[in-house]
């Protein structure tokens, strides 16, 4: 096991309460400014001088192993949420469901941007292509003026077309099956779900990526949030990763209701947004026990 993982989870704590967090790896780049009022969690962006690598066309160049902030509640810079009744429902529901990443289930888009370790782009003239070490996954995104396939089924990383945007590649993905959460909180979405990223390489060292959120089942308008992304030493790689290897949690039967990391949330459901006119209140569950 890596240096990198055990940095990771040390500070899986204060990256949760700030979407802007300093960089796992010691020594990488200064904090970025904190973000300010009505920005998402975004924040600013901070460059540190150095110049962007461009392709052989001029086009600004994502390419490289980056180093991952690991949001576990990504929602969190973004509060209130604009939930829906039904969407209200399903956050407080989270505690009579496993977390499906703990039962080896791919994270899926958004979250897969979120979890832990670090993941790689490999950018060509008509795809960008992410290589993710966390579940051994990968994403081949086109960006050769491709519509979405009307005939794709739901999936857990649903049907992806890019497009660039000056320096910016702008990810669209739709047909996302709702068995996935948004993020480690707990953060639930429906199959309704459009995930628009963003991402921009803003220094030789610095990744900023945005992710927006427009589930018109779940909540009642889109929202954003978004931070940077540090370069990985150069002598990281991605590594091997095989989820059920030794996954005692699993096999065990250890595998608890709700987000894997108590600490996150204590089991108290949200209190019911006001019911819409002629409707009855939404009920919240009992907390856990």
């Amino acid at each position: 096991m890596r240096t990198r993982y055990l940095a990771a989870f040390v500070t899986a704590a204060v990256v949760a309460l700030v979407p802007l967090a300093t960089s796992l790896g010691a020594g990488q780049n200064p904090p970025p400014a904190a973000p300010a009022a009505g920005q998402g969690g975004r924040g600013a962006v901070v460059n540190d001088g150095t110049p962007v690598p461009r392709t052989p066309d001029g086009r600004a160049d994502l390419s490289g192993v980056w180093n991952k902030r690991l949001v576990q509640n990504t929602a969190a810079a973004a509060q209130p949420l604009p939930f829906t009744a039904e969407g209200l429902n399903a956050f407080n529901d989270v505690w009579n469901h496993i977390d499906p990443t703990s039962k080896c289930i791919l994270p899926g888009v958004p979250r897969v941007n979120t979890s832990p370790y670090p993941f790689q782009i490999v950018q060509l003239p008509d795809k960008v292509i992410f290589l993710y070490e966390y579940m051994h996954n990968f994403r081949v995104i086109y960006t050769d003026g491709r519509a979405h396939n009307k005939n794709w089924e739901p999936t857990l990383l649903g049907d992806s077309v890019g497009r660039w945007d000056g320096d910016t590649l702008v990810i669209n993905t739709v047909n996302l099956t709702d068995r996935t959460w948004l993020d480690d909180h707990g953060n639930r979405h429906s199959d309704a779900l459009h995930v628009i990223e963003r991402w921009r390489r803003v220094s030789a060292n610095q990744l900023s990526y945005e992710e927006t959120i427009d589930d018109p089942k779940f909540y009642t308008k889109p929202w954003t949030v978004g931070w940077l992304m540090p370069l990985a030493p150069k002598d990281w790689v991605i590594m091997e990763y095989a989820c059920t290897d030794n996954n005692k949690d699993m096999t065990d039967g250890h595998l608890q209701n709700g987000p894997l990391n108590g600490s996150l949330r204590d089991g108290t459901a949200v209190a019911p947004a006001p019911p819409a006119r002629g409707a009855a209140p939404a009920a919240a569950p009992a907390p856990r026990p």
